[in-house]
């Protein structure tokens, strides 16, 4: 006999996640009553490119943060990924491979070779939200690539100094390098720009940002700011995306693997580079899971 008194399941809420796999190859996890997709007609900004791309992606919104989440609270979240992030030998590897590539080992002066003026930052993800209508919690990911954003931009900002204007700033040149990268704001300069783009990110994530002396932007401005003396932080791009921003030839990927793609423009911008992989990250092996430093020797005319 058959009890009348249980509750019958409900299917929708049964359904708590589903894995999409776009046209690309990439999956993405989301709650199968929510996900859609739309045709986006965009138009490349070059005057050399002025064909209109279809693209059918997933409409992304913003991450949303826990609601008790203040700034104050996260920036001393982010400030405990940071200190492991700096103490981590994968960082330690890589501020040496950036140093040789900055600096000639010869003559100890900057590199003629290396001529970067910027920094773009592409698919980030959110430090302080949850994604995929919350199904989705990848901040510990976004925080430790955050804080390699930071570090590899303080690199580049104190090996390009101004002229020293006072003693202050002769100790601070003087200061080995682990401590110049723990000095809160030093060396910032708006000479040398940091824009991040990301469409999940949310007031909390661009206040992170900003307070950390990166512009955030809005999609597409940022790939509109790749040239041939970028460094393109890319932890997070998706295939579609490298396939419009390596052309522009970047002289430093950091992201990756770009080997074995099957796409022929990432490919063919692969074989024009020498690259190192990252020493494993123990702390959060994902965040930098295969990812390589890219080194573009020569551009061609």
């Amino acid at each position: 006999m058959p009890h009348s008194g249980r509750k019958k399941r409900n299917p929708v809420s049964a359904q708590k996640r589903l894995e999409v796999t776009d046209d690309d190859g990439w999956t993405h996890v989301t709650s199968g009553s929510n996900v859609r997709r739309v045709v986006r007609t965009t138009k490349a900004r070059s005057d050399r490119d002025t064909d209109k791309v279809d693209e059918t992606e997933p409409v992304l919104s913003p991450a949303e943060a826990p609601a008790r989440l203040t700034f104050e609270e996260l920036e001393a979240q982010y400030r405990g990924y940071k200190e492991r992030w700096v103490q981590s030998e994968t960082w330690q590897k890589l501020r040496v491979q950036l140093d040789q590539r900055i600096h000639d080992q010869e003559t100890e002066t900057l590199s003629q070779d290396l001529n970067v003026d910027g920094i773009v930052c592409i698919g980030l993800g959110s430090p302080s939200g949850f994604l995929r209508d919350g199904w989705v919690d990848r901040r510990a990911v976004s925080m430790y690539q955050l804080a390699a954003l930071e570090t590899i931009k303080d690199v580049f900002t104190s090996s390009f100094l101004p002229p020293l204007k006072n003693h202050s700033d002769i100790q601070l040149r003087l200061s080995p390098p682990s401590l110049r990268l723990l000095c809160k704001g030093a060396n910032r300069s708006s000479s040398f720009p940091i824009y991040a783009q990301d469409p999940v990110f949310n007031d909390l994530d661009r206040a992170l940002l900003e307070s950390l002396g990166m512009t955030v932007v809005n999609t597409p401005v940022a790939f509109e700011r790749v040239t041939s003396k970028t460094l393109l932080f890319c932890p997070g791009a998706e295939r579609k995306h490298l396939d419009m921003l390596l052309p522009s030839n970047p002289k430093l990927v950091l992201g990756g693997p770009l080997e074995n793609t099957e796409s022929s423009i990432i490919q063919a911008y692969a074989e024009k580079t020498d690259s190192r992989i990252l020493v494993p990250f123990s702390a959060q092996e994902h965040a930098f899971w295969k990812m390589r430093l890219y080194h573009l020797a020569q551009v061609e005319a």
